[in-house]
Formats: C-alpha cells, sequence, structure tokens
C-alpha cells in the first residue's frame, strides 16, 4: 500500500527549496524494520514484524508495504534502537515502546523488565515529552521545560549517572527514567551506539557516553559518565549521531563531523579517527543533508559511501565506494533529506516522494539495490486567488 497523504500548505515551493515540511517526516530504521512519521502525523511501518515491532497481527511475518502501526497515536518522532523493538513519541506527549525488551528499554519497575510488549504501550514515568532518542541498551526523552531523562542499562556512561563500565561490561538497570543532573535549556537529542549529544537554546553541544572512536568529539578517547560541552562547537542549530559517527550543522548550514571519518580511505575496516569536530571531506563539504553513509546537496543530488553488499549504496551496483566524493545516486533528484539505519537509505524528495534502498527487510523482495518509492505525501495545491 502506498500512503497518500495531503499536507496542510497553503502554497506550492520551489522545486528544490527546504520546504517546512521536510521536518515533518520522521524516518528511524533497523536492518530489517523501517517506522516513518508522515506530515499528518500517521505512523507507519514495513518490514519484519518479529516481536510484532510493525504493531501487525502475530501470524503477520513480514509487512511488505509500508503500512499504519495499529494501537499508536499520531507521532512526533520515531526511534528505532535495534530489529526488536520500535519507539515512537505521540502528540500527546508521551512516549510508546513496543517489541523485545533486552535491556529495559520498555520500562517498568526497578523489580525487573518485562521481557516483550507486543503493542505499543506509553511509558508511565514520562509526559510533556518533546524528543527522544533510542539505543540497543537504553532511550532518552527530552521533555518541554529543557531537562533530559534516560532509562535502560548503564553501559559506558551512556545513562550519565556518574558511573563508567567497561567496554562489553553489563552496567546496573534503570527502568524507571532518570532525569540527566546539570542539564538544562536543551532543545534537540540525538544517540549513536553507545553515546549521546544534547544541543541547548545557546547554540552548544553537550555529549557523554562511549568514546572508543572519538565519537564525543572530544579531542581524545575516553568515555564520560557526565554530559561534557564541545568547546570548540558554538552556534550550533542541529546535531546528529549515528552508530560511532556524529555532526553539527552550523548557522551557515555547514557540517562538522567527528567519530571514524565519514568518507574514510579504509583504515582497519574503519576510516582514520576524526576527535575533534572536522568540516566534512571534499565535495562531501557542500552537503546540506547528512546521514551514515549518505548525504543530500544543495543542487537535489544524493551521494553515498561505504559498503555495499547489502545494497546500502543505493547504485544498483556490488562495488564498496570510500572517498571524499562519495558515489552519486544517479536515480534520485531534487532530494531534500536524507536517512540511514541497519544498512538502509532514506531519501525524500521536494515533491513528497519517499524512496528507500537497501534490505527490504522481507524474504520476497531481499534486497532493493536502487531506491524504491514507499510512500508519497503530495503537497496541497496553491489556494485560488
Amino acid at each position: 500500500m502506498r500512503l497518500a497523504l495531503i499536507l496542510p500548505f497553503a502554497c506550492a515551493l520551489p522545486l528544490l527549496a527546504a520546504p517546512d515540511w521536510q521536518d515533518s517526516v520522521h524516518v528511524a530504521s533497523s536492518s530489517t524494520h523501517t517506522l516513518v512519521i508522515a506530515p499528518d502525523g500517521t505512523v507507519a511501518c514495513q518490514g519484519s514484524n518479529r516481536y510484532r515491532v510493525c504493531g501487525a497481527d502475530p501470524g503477520i511475518e513480514f509487512v511488505e508495504k509500508l503500512s499504519p502501526v495499529p494501537g499508536v497515536p499520531k507521532g512526533r518522532a520515531v526511534a528505532v534502537p535495534d530489529a526488536w523493538i520500535s519507539m515512537v513519541l505521540g502528540e500527546d506527549g508521551r512516549v510508546y515502546v513496543w517489541g523485545r525488551n533486552d535491556f529495559g528499554l520498555l520500562g517498568g519497575t526497578d523489580r525487573g523488565p518485562t521481557y516483550e510488549q507486543p503493542k505499543p504501550t506509553p511509558l508511565p514515568a514520562l509526559q510533556g515529552v518533546v524528543g527522544i532518542a533510542a539505543f540497543v541498551h537504553g532511550g532518552a526523552a527530552l521533555l518541554q521545560d529543557g531537562t533530559v531523562w534516560m532509562w535502560g542499562e548503564d553501559r559506558e556512561g551512556l545513562l550519565a549517572t556518574g558511573t563508567l563500565t567497561l567496554s562489553g561490561q553489563s552496567g546496573k538497570p534503570h527502568y524507571t527514567p532518570r532525569r540527566v543532573e546539570g542539564l538544562e535549556g536543551v532543545v534537540q537529542i540525538v544517540g549513536g551506539y553507545k553515546h549521546m549529544l544534547a544541543l541547548k537554546s545557546d547554540g552548544t553541544v553537550w555529549t557523554w557516553g562511549a568514546n572508543k572512536y572519538g565519537e564525543l568529539g572530544l579531542g581524545d578517547q575516553q568515555a564520560r559518565a557526565r554530559p561534557a560541552r564541545i568547546q570548540s562547537l558554538a552556534g550550533i542549530t542541529r546535531i546528529y549521531a549515528s552508530g560511532s559517527t556524529a555532526g553539527a550543522r552550523q548557522a551557515n548550514g555547514a557540517w562538522l563531523v567527528w567519530g571514524p571519518s565519514p568518507a574514510p580511505t579504509i583504515v582497519e575496516d574503519r576510516g582514520p579517527l576524526v576527535l575533534n569536530p572536522a568540516p566534512l571531506p571534499g565535495l562531501l563539504r557542500e552537503a546540506t543533508d547528512l546521514a551514515d553513509g549518505a548525504a543530500a546537496f544543495r543542487d537535489g543530488t544524493v551521494r553515498t559511501w561505504g559498503g555495499n553488499s547489502f545494497g546500502s549504496l543505493g547504485t544498483g551496483g556490488g562495488v564498496d565506494a570510500y572517498s571524499s566524493r562519495g558515489v552519486l545516486v544517479r536515480t534520485l533528484s531534487s532530494v531534500v533529506r536524507v536517512w540511514t539505519g541497519g544498512s538502509r537509505g532514506f531519501a525524500l524528495k521536494s515533491d513528497g516522494t519517499l524512496y528507500m534502498w537497501g534490505p527490504s527487510g522481507t524474504e520476497s523482495t531481499g534486497i532493493y539495490r536502487v531506491p524504491k518509492v514507499i510512500a508519497t505525501f503530495p503537497m496541497a495545491p496553491p489556494p485560488k486567488q
């Protein structure tokens, strides 16, 4: 099924403009399922339904086409920490989670987690939420008062409790959300695999958690169990994190990145480490939107880089691409936003078309090696004069 939703805007926009509605489309993905929020708030899912992460009936193993998730209200944001769990921020300001609960992401009490939750269920302890992030080992919520609350398993400082564990070592579980102390005035939160970033209203960026690959942007590889400010960043308008990478958009629209180099010459299969925020390399420096292994540009083109075993480049071929140019996805144009997750890629065009490439999450189609349309959000026509 293809979603066809009319956007509530009164005028048409130039082809390659960055329309306000682009930020009302949200995408999050694992290697086997994807959550999408349409401009009207409808939450939809595509891919594997194991542990009912797409909300479909238990007898449905795969959701072939992007379909509404039953039992979840209209949403403002989505997060997918792994293939076994889903998270949605509802328009009611509550956080809904469902799937398998390996590390306490479903919340609960300090007596222990619920192992599996087949239906979208709000965390009882959180209200007034305006932003979310999710990790394999926990979750985070930004409240409307600018505070950040976290829950899950406290590995390598992820929950900002002041306690550090060694890499791979289990941490203390906190099934009830706890406030991150000393952090106020936050306007955006994002999370990678085991690290966290927070953007404050004054344009500063704060970070904590694991730091093996320089993902904290603090000039070293030491984990932090409390928020630390990245001193070299100021006037930041947006932040980004995925895997072990992170980035920040400056007021002029240019991106600074750190962690494993975003388009490297391969070094030990990861590329050189960037320990302090630095401009994107080569042609990628002109990117207007950034994801892990993909970037959109002002002219509407998309370039990708990295491994291509699962079609992650979207080029139709099987050759990996690692360079400061990336590889041009020739079948895409007029793109205004990109997302990646779990070897999947996504691109939103200015006409409201949403594309996906990479693992399909279903047995029947396998891998999309070139971008495939999965939804269309047509813009409303301009009003009559």
